[in-house]
């Protein structure tokens, strides 16, 4: 018995550090690119640089796009692959590291350490980043991922920081978190969204639910699923096996409605802008824990060649 006490601590010990791997695999700074830093401020005014990395083609740019992580920080395997298949079809890619410096690892278990808001925020500052080296303004768009993908949509509505007034041409949310969404959208940009046939963490009706809106706002918006994949499906290559996060919060089942004076709904009730509250209640209600991911390299790639074709599209002059 002893034995197998001793066994299975090893086991949990082999368990944990593989985990404590993948986690420092996931926040490591993606590569082939320049070091650059972002000049920018949080809500309370507060100063900061942003870490960034950007890829340029040897020639001129067709457009420039900046990318935004989701809630395991930047990785070399999400926006390094996509930084260098951007730089590849003559692209510039920026991406940007908002957890850093404000001393995040991860929001996966407490989303309330940053807000998506504050993210879309940091997207801005990067594009005036991009306008200020010279590229041109109507061929930028911001990509992101899950909770960068929730950036990615509330770029693309100036429902958002209403008073932003210069917004990317284009905006590619990949299996966004879509709880929250404006009562009477207000559409800025184009967007191409990728959904998770089996996303079983952000979801996929509650985007096609708010892509519906957007469309009929007048917003034009491309949305594609791809087939047996989950959430996170373009990650790390070598884990293809389904794993199981048991303690993620997820916000599927919730549906929080922005009004159009910047008041939140959510059932019956309204919160002024940042009242702690409507975290407090959603998390005592609809908020679950857990979700399912896996890698599937062959959507990773069909993924990779949409993203190229609709810029190509978007931007052929």
């Amino acid at each position: 018995m002893a034995g197998g006490n001793a066994q299975g601590l090893a086991c949990r010990g082999l368990v944990a550090a593989l985990l404590a791997a993948v986690c420092v695999a996931a926040a490591a700074q993606p590569k082939d690119g320049g070091s650059v830093s972002i000049d920018t401020t949080d809500f309370a005014g507060r100063h900061l640089l942003l870490p960034g990395v950007l890829w340029e083609p040897a020639g001129p740019a067709k457009g420039a796009v900046v990318l935004v992580h989701g809630s395991g920080g930047w990785s070399d395997f999400r926006e390094g692959h996509y930084g260098r298949a951007l730089r590849a079809a003559g692209y510039a890619a920026l991406a940007i590291d908002t957890f850093g410096p404000r001393g995040i690892v991860s929001t996966t278990e407490d989303q309330s350490q940053i807000s998506a808001l504050q993210m879309t925020r940091n997207a801005f500052a990067a594009r005036r980043f991009l306008v200020d080296k010279g590229f041109a303004t109507e061929r930028l768009a911001v990509m992101g991922f899950s909770k960068g993908g929730t950036v990615a949509m509330y770029a693309a509505d100036r429902n958002f920081l209403p008073k932003q007034t210069e917004r990317f041409a284009l905006a590619i949310p990949f299996y966004a978190g879509c709880n929250a969404r404006p009562r009477m959208p207000r559409p800025a940009s184009v967007v191409f969204m990728a959904l998770g046939e089996k996303d079983d963490y952000t979801g996929v009706q509650p985007c096609q639910d708010v892509a519906a809106d957007f469309a009929r706002a007048g917003g034009t918006i491309t949305v594609k699923i791809y087939p047996d994949s989950s959430h996170g499906f373009d990650g790390n290559p070598t884990l293809t096996a389904m794993t199981r996060l048991r303690f993620v919060e997820n916000y599927q089942d919730c549906v929080v409605y922005l009004e159009e004076d910047g008041r939140y709904t959510y059932g019956t009730k309204t919160y002024a802008p940042g009242d702690a509250a409507l975290l407090a209640d959603m998390r005592g209600s609809c908020v679950k824990k857990g979700a399912n991911i896996w890698t599937n390299t062959t959507q990773k790639d069909a993924a990779t060649r949409d993203l190229i074709e609709f810029l190509d599209r978007s931007f052929a002059k």
